[in-house]
């Protein structure tokens, strides 16, 4: 038996239409690692199908660019060069003609490139959020043996790929977090659907613990605490877990109170906090139960 697998492609844009063989399979008896696909076999179809459509999609793309925006009139080329674009089933390799301007001779750049500029970030949003959800959860190194394992993205990432996803990815979520300061205390605003009875207190437990940071040859030197907490699970809430570096983090009270809202904080809803009785960073000995709104100080 010969399967052929193909895909077709039909422009917008006046282009002919494209037939192109993405994968070629042969099986003889049935045999049960031949019902069906192996893992090489998917892998190798996904690649083909994203190079064939990424391709196509730049070609319609440039396309269109090559006519003048006020004008109409084509734009001349004024040479070739090549961008690359990660994504989970591959690194592409997509050509990206330089044009000139407008002949029409309206202000703007005197050459541009549609492709390079729609696809700034050349890191694709769905293998950007696969790196940093592993990354979270195993090793650097595990989480590329995983990606490869399952998808044909080859032999392309490295655990320095990851590391640099990782932190971009810290970094546009700190950003986000350090605006407003405090003024998201008054971001959960009162529901007037709410019962007059208030909700159970959410009730997380609280701890820490000093880190010795790697390389640090120092006994004394290197050190950092750690607090961290976790959300005790009830019947209609899962528990999830946070953490946070105190003498770093510019701002403990914001992220707190977003995982709080996560957990699904109502107004006025009481907080337990429980912790094992030392002085910490949240300033808390045993359990104490109080309104949100005065659980801050100890996260200044």
């Amino acid at each position: 038996m010969e399967i052929k697998v193909q895909i077709t492609v039909k422009s917008e844009v006046g282009q002919p239409e494209v037939v192109r063989e993405v994968a070629r399979l042969e099986r003889g008896s049935l045999r049960s690692e031949t019902l069906g696909l192996s893992l090489a076999e998917a892998r190798a179809i996904l690649g083909g199908l994203e190079k064939t459509m990424a391709e196509r999609q730049a070609a319609e793309l440039v396309e269109q660019g090559r006519r003048g925006p006020h004008c109409g009139r084509e734009r001349a080329c004024k040479g070739h060069h090549r961008i690359v674009f990660r994504t989970p089933f591959g690194k592409l390799q997509l050509d990206s003609p330089q044009l000139y301007g407008c002949p029409c001779g309206r202000q703007g750049p005197q050459s541009s490139s549609p492709l390079a500029e729609l696809l700034a970030e050349r890191t694709s949003p769905e293998l950007a959020y696969l790196e940093t959800k592993f990354a979270a959860l195993v090793s650097y190194g595990l989480t590329i043996k995983l990606l490869e394992e399952v998808l044909p993205i080859g032999q392309d990432l490295s655990t320095r790929t990851i590391r640099r996803q990782v932190q971009q990815a810290a970094e546009r979520l700190e950003a986000e977090l350090a605006q407003g300061r405090d003024a998201f205390l008054k971001a959960i605003p009162p529901d007037e659907n709410a019962p007059s009875k208030p909700a159970a207190p959410l009730v997380v437990g609280l701890d820490g613990c000093y880190v010795h940071a790697k390389g640090q040859r120092s006994r004394t030197e290197g050190w950092f605490e750690v607090i961290v907490g976790k959300g005790l699970p009830t019947k209609d809430r899962s528990s999830k877990c946070f953490g946070f570096v105190s003498r770093y983090d510019p701002t403990p009270k914001r992220r707190l109170f977003e995982w709080l809202k996560a957990q699904g904080l109502q107004s006025h809803q009481p907080v337990t906090f429980l912790s094992d009785g030392a002085i910490r960073s949240a300033s808390s000995r045993g359990a104490c139960t109080r309104s949100l709104s005065t659980c801050w100080t100890g996260f200044m």
